[in-house]
């Protein structure tokens, strides 16, 4: 008979998933997306969430005595071995039971992980780190999450929190931040804050030719029109490119230093913009770092939005094996 393990990524905006083989390989490369129920209570979000499983179990006929057990990537902040995800304010869940309310509906062994810490321990199994046993990942994208790999295993930290990137502070008097600190990371670093800037200099009255091609409507501002002009050879857009690999150089330094990885792995979508920041990151990185800095030091994840889930993939087939 056939083993399977349903895999899943909940997100804010969307809640992927997947049926993968015993040997890590998605099934029909099938990856179903449904949009998070964002806002409408914590009961509406979990229906949404266990369709998504009954959605794949559906579309591929799979009998449940097939399924070996069900893998979850959710954002944090999270109680791992107990199942509960702390607070998800998207979602309106506050110390929710997922684990314990999927188990009583599928009647399977189901397991949580933060979604940063899946997508590293994808990177050291089949991804662009495979092989390595320290290494540290982070996602560029509206914010800057992440997870660390310590030989070879995911680090949690005391309180399941360790590798949450975002909230390092790097501007000591900095922009206050929603977790209640100042100058967070992810406040300089993200592709919310590359739009934040630009809607700063719009409104100082800058003029440049990104701002010509929106009408100066702030409300048009995305990443999207500062990769085009960059591509055209915008002066301001590779400025704020520019700027956007000083910080992460700033960020990133500060982990190497600290941590020593054998590599940082970056992903996430700002990520598809790299030849316009990559140098300048590395440049600061080499200003920066204690260790010799090489181009290997930094790599860029290939798996984009499915890291999530091949992550979650391994995590299931890991922790069921040590059963």
């Amino acid at each position: 008979m056939n083993k399977y393990f349903l895999i899943m990524d909940i997100g804010g905006t969307k809640t992927t998933g997947a049926l993968f083989t015993e040997d890590g390989q998605a099934v029909e490369d099938y990856f179903y997306v449904a949009k998070s129920q964002t806002f409408k209570g914590e009961e509406a979000v979990y229906q949404n969430t266990k369709d998504v499983l009954l959605h794949i179990i559906g579309h591929f006929g799979v009998n449940m005595d097939e399924v070996t057990g069900i893998g979850v990537g959710s954002p944090g902040p999270l109680k791992v071995n107990e199942g509960i995800i702390v607070h998800a304010p998207l979602m309106g869940w506050h110390n929710f039971p997922i684990v314990k309310r999927l188990e009583d509906d599928f009647c399977k062994p189901v397991y949580l992980e933060n979604d940063g810490n899946l997508g590293a321990l994808a990177e050291v199994r089949c991804g662009v780190a495979k092989g390595l046993q320290n290494i540290l990942y982070m996602t560029v994208s509206t914010g800057c999450g992440g997870g660390l790999i310590v030989n070879g295993q995911i680090y949690h930290g005391s309180h399941d929190i360790a590798g949450e990137v975002g909230h390092m502070s790097i501007e000591p008097e900095g922009l206050p931040c929603p977790c209640g600190s100042k100058g967070c990371f992810e406040l300089y670093a993200s592709g919310t804050a590359v739009n934040r800037r630009m809607k700063d200099d719009m409104a100082r009255g800058v003029q440049n030719e990104v701002f010509d091609s929106i009408g100066y409507d702030p409300e048009k501002i995305e990443g999207r029109i500062l990769t085009e002009a960059a591509e055209k050879g915008d002066a301001y857009a590779l400025e704020c490119f520019e700027r956007e690999g000083r910080y992460l150089g700033i960020g990133i330094s500060n982990f190497l230093n600290l941590f020593d990885p054998e590599a940082v792995v970056l992903g996430g979508g700002l990520t598809k913009a790299k030849k316009f920041f990559h140098d300048t990151m590395m440049q600061t990185l080499r200003e920066r770092s204690l260790a010799p800095v090489s181009e290997d030091t930094v790599r860029y994840s290939v798996m984009n939005d499915r890291v999530v889930l091949y992550g979650a993939y391994w995590m299931l087939k890991e922790k069921l094996m040590m059963k």
